[in-house]
């Protein structure tokens, strides 16, 4: 059962009564690692809590990866790496109406947002303690200052930096395993593993789910190759529902991505004691965000007029899509105008950065969704290094202007990090790189069966109450998919988000365990 792997996942509860406390589950919890700075302060990633008898103290690390969360209902508070966790022990299930109405054209939360009003994630270097029925929340953001540098410095800067990250984290427990696709930042890793003497075990690369170009299985053991390292190529399964619902399940409904990366986590957790993942990598180079003239709207302080302008163009979902898939009820709260107030007041923390954009795409979208595979999906394995993360590169990186990473501001640039390999490892500069114009895959069957399996299973759990999901207007359709191929081929952009809102509907009445897969 797929929620059984969250089963082992620990919560602590305490409540106070006048002068009497009383308390469940484990006093101590760490997970994640760290690495001591010369400054007595800690890198690396994790999330921990200890109570003393008296006091808690929960901390997360200085970018808040490892995901960890909090919830207060009135003399009851409670804290878990799993938002599940927290519902089965109690927590309110209030909809986060703002949070979610942004996630759902998103993607992804912001701030410490969660499905939940109750339940908040830990900010960045966060400290939070209970005392005698007091909470006090510390922590957030990291501002670093803009450095006038050139271009070729800061690519000089950047090898320089990544090289002494990468030696900062020796493979420590078993295996080392790379996983590799064909773009830059898993390049970078491998390369520098290899030039240092600590050669992994393999590396592995698993096809993204179509319509993704197969350059991946392309590039990745053509790279492999030309450093002498052992390269296995996973099959992809044909349906995505299982991982879809998984995906959901153990990122804390928090991130509409990674069903495609499920397989190669069962395979690390199976076969590596350390892997090597590229988080953080993007501060290298633009980020989907640059567009809309981006940088003149945050510089003139149109903070909501750019998050119009990004949801206009941005949204994963149509908003006549989402008044039609979202039950009548909760349509107002869930409303395009909601989530543009919650993108902006979120933009609005970032203006100061010596880059606003990449900030915004760090502590948003790279922290709050791309951070849950390494460290939500991947918790099982011993150790989990993100070396992008570093905290001199990181600084180093995000203290860079846009005009010396991405002077053009193309969201697709990935020159700059592209250059810092080249320079930095001549001999592997003729392999190319991912092709971006490289043409897409057929991805009818690949919606056929998702449509099929998610259809099957949302009608047999068609009795189960939901206040998002509106299930008069999605079964009908997944039915009809079920019994036209041509229907079911053609509505492949359906299931994720119905799937979705009936988890969140499903853990909100605590029904979970019955909306499960095998």
């Amino acid at each position: 059962m797929t929620l059984a792997r969250l089963r082992d996942e620990p919560c602590f509860r305490v409540t106070i009564d006048g002068s009497r406390v009383e308390t469940s589950g484990p006093p101590r919890f760490h997970r994640g690692h760290t690495i001591a700075v010369g400054d007595g302060t800690l890198d690396g990633a994790f999330g921990e809590w200890s109570w003393n008898g008296r006091r808690l103290t929960i901390r997360t690390d200085r970018y808040g990866a490892a995901p960890l969360f909090y919830a207060q209902d009135g003399n009851t508070f409670l804290v878990s790496p799993s938002i599940v966790k927290l519902v089965e022990a109690g927590a309110p299930t209030d909809f986060d109406e703002p949070g979610l109405a942004l996630f759902l054209r998103l993607g992804f939360f912001v701030g410490d947002d969660t499905p939940f009003r109750a339940i908040r994630a830990m900010p960045p270097n966060g400290t939070v303690v209970w005392d005698a029925g007091r909470v006090s929340v510390s922590g957030g953001y990291r501002t670093v200052a803009a450095q006038r540098v050139t271009r070729g410095a800061a690519i000089d800067g950047f090898v320089e930096l990544f090289r002494r990250a990468l030696a900062r984290r020796p493979p420590t427990q078993g295996d080392a395993i790379v996983p590799l696709s064909a773009g830059r930042d898993s390049r970078h890793i491998l390369i520098e593993l290899c030039r240092t003497g600590r050669k992994p075990r393999h590396a592995v690369t698993l096809p993204h789910y179509p319509p993704r170009a197969a350059e991946d299985e392309r590039l990745a053991p053509v790279m492999a190759r030309e450093l002498g390292v052992s390269h296995v190529l996973l099959p992809q399964t044909e349906s995505s529902f299982v991982p879809e619902v998984r995906k959901n399940w153990e990122t804390h409904l928090c991130a509409d991505e990674h069903a495609w990366f499920i397989g190669l986590v069962d395979y690390l957790e199976r076969h590596a004691g350390t892997v090597y993942d590229g988080l953080g990598g993007g501060l290298s180079v633009s980020n989907r965000f640059y567009g809309c003239d981006a940088t003149r709207l945050m510089g003139e302080g149109r903070c909501r007029e750019l998050a119009a302008r990004l949801l206009q163009t941005l949204s994963r979902s149509g908003e006549r899509f989402l008044q039609h898939i979202v039950q009548q009820p909760m349509r107002a709260a869930l409303s395009f105008d909601r989530a543009v107030d919650r993108l902006a007041d979120e933009l609005a923390r970032h203006r100061d950065a010596a880059d606003p954009m990449k900030s915004f795409n760090f502590w948003n979208r790279i922290r709050r969704e791309l951070a849950l595979t390494p460290y939500a999906l991947m918790r099982r394995i011993p150790m989990v290094y993100s070396p992008y993360l570093d905290y001199e590169l990181f600084d180093f990186l995000m203290s860079l202007p846009p005009d010396v990473t991405t002077p053009t501001l193309s969201p697709g640039d990935k020159s700059f990090h592209s250059a810092a390999i080249t320079r930095g490892y001549p001999a592997m500069a003729h392999v190319p790189f991912e092709d971006s114009r490289a043409p897409t895959r057929d991805c009818r069957r690949y919606n056929a069966c998702l449509v099929g399996d998610a259809g099957g299973h949302l009608v047999r759990h068609g009795t189960s109450p939901t206040r998002l999901l509106n299930k008069a207007y999605v079964l009908p359709r997944l039915v009809c998919g079920i019994v036209n191929r041509a229907y079911r081929e053609a509505i492949g952009w359906l299931p994720n988000v119905a799937l979705y809102l009936f988890q969140v509907d499903a853990l909100a009445e605590r029904r979970h365990a019955e909306i499960d897969v095998r």
